[in-house]
């Protein structure tokens, strides 16, 4: 199928969605992070084109969405499935960075059609990764100041951060395979929350801690082997056997 861009409407929202390559494997769904758009997986798609007819959306509030102050995890996993209703996919795999890796966790555990998922620099709680961020950014005790941001994002996005955990969630994925990868030097989320991830995560479940890498730097540093690993994950997890076996 060649490449070709669309709109839909889903979840009161209208979407801007890329379409690559063919069917040869179950879909597969991508998911940018927080201030990107669906353009950013251009590369990576063409990259696996020939393997996996791909989708890339613009969650809400970003790239040609229809604007909508709300966010959350949540709210992201709502729109990507219902994204998937209106495109009639089933059986899908997907990948998410950031932002788009929480919501990625969120919709999985809800949705028995995600056959595997990576989440790449997911936060285990918004709380603590706003908090760190804040700290390493400013410079300054997150407390009050951190606090006091979180409540203002409440007023003015409809955000309660306190609700953003998929580490709550994480172990109803199973027993369909998760990967989790992380930089250690992510300056964004901590590489701790990979790990408190992990922990919550039911088998089967893989981690790849990069050394190095900042936040979802980890395709950027070598985008071949980043390819490469996804592919070994997403071919053992589509397999017959259908699970990975236990990796730590």
């Amino acid at each position: 199928m060649p490449p070709s861009d669309g709109f839909l409407t889903a979840n009161s929202l209208r979407f801007h969605y890329l379409e690559r390559g063919s069917p040869a494997n179950p879909p597969l769904l991508l998911l940018h992070g927080f201030g990107n758009q669906a353009h950013i997986w251009d590369p990576f798609a063409t990259t696996v084109a020939d393997r996996y007819h791909v989708f890339a959306l613009d969650s809400r509030g970003h790239g040609d969405t229809d604007h909508a102050a709300e966010y959350g995890d949540q709210l992201n996993a709502d729109d990507t499935l219902a994204v998937c209703d209106a495109l009639s996919l089933r059986r899908m795999t997907m990948i998410g960075f950031s932002m788009g890796a929480a919501a990625t966790i969120q919709a999985a555990a809800r949705c028995p059609d995600i056959a595997a998922v990576v989440a790449d620099s997911s936060y285990a709680t918004f709380v603590d990764a706003a908090k760190y961020s804040f700290r390493l950014v400013t410079r300054m005790p997150h407390f009050p100041m951190a606090p006091l941001a979180l409540q203002s994002a409440k007023w003015i996005m409809h955000l309660d951060a306190n609700q953003l955990r998929p580490v709550d969630v994480i172990g109803r994925i199973a027993p369909r395979p998760v990967l989790l990868t992380h930089g250690t030097q992510d300056e964004i989320v901590p590489v701790r929350h990979a790990y408190t991830l992990f922990k919550a995560a039911e088998e089967p479940k893989e981690l790849w801690v990069v050394p190095g890498a900042h936040h979802v730097e980890a395709r950027d540093l070598d985008p071949d082997g980043y390819f490469q690993r996804i592919e070994h994950f997403l071919s053992e997890a589509l397999s017959p056997a259908g699970a990975l076996l236990p990796t730590a």
